[in-house]
C-alpha cells in the first residue's frame, strides 16, 4: 500500500500567496522546517472539521474564487488526505448543501481559507491530527 501520493493544487497568484501564507503561519506555530504537504494536511484537517454550511457559503464566496487560477503546484503528503477530502466531498452532498461534487481544487482553496481563520489552538490540534496520519 502506497503511504503518500502527489496532490495537484490549481492556483491564482493570490491562492500561492494564502498558500506560503498558511506554511510559514505552521512553521513559525511549530518551529519545525515542515513539508508544503503537512500544511495542506492540516487545512484539509481543518475543514473535515467544518460545518457543511459554512463550508458551502466560502465555496460560494469571492475569495474562494480568486484562490484558484491556472498555476498548478504539487505538493507530496500522506494518501490518506484523498479519504478525507472525499469524506468532506460526500458530507457536503448528503447535507444538501452542494447539490453535485466539488472540484476538489476548489475544497483545497476553502480549506485554505479555514486554515487562514483558525485561531492557534485549532491549528495545533489539527497539527497533531496531521502529523499521527502521516506517522
Amino acid at each position: 500500500m502506497r503511504t503518500s501520493r502527489t496532490y495537484k493544487l490549481q492556483l491564482s497568484e493570490q491562492g500561492v500567496d494564502q498558500f506560503l501564507a498558511c506554511h510559514c503561519r505552521l512553521a513559525r506555530m511549530t518551529r519545525e522546517f515542515i513539508p508544503y504537504g503537512t500544511t495542506l494536511n492540516v487545512a484539509i484537517s481543518i475543514l473535515d472539521r467544518c460545518d457543511p454550511s459554512e463550508i458551502a457559503a466560502e465555496l460560494e464566496s469571492p475569495l474562494c474564487g480568486q484562490l484558484g487560477g491556472p498555476s498548478y503546484r504539487f505538493v507530496g503528503t500522506t494518501s490518506r488526505l484523498a479519504a478525507v477530502v472525499d469524506r468532506v466531498g460526500r458530507r457536503l452532498i448528503e447535507s444538501g448543501e452542494c447539490g453535485a461534487g466539488v472540484a476538489t481544487w476548489r475544497l483545497y482553496n476553502v480549506a485554505l481559507i479555514m486554515f487562514l481563520t483558525s485561531e492557534d489552538r485549532e491549528l495545533q490540534t489539527a497539527y497533531k491530527i496531521a502529523t499521527a496520519l502521516a506517522g
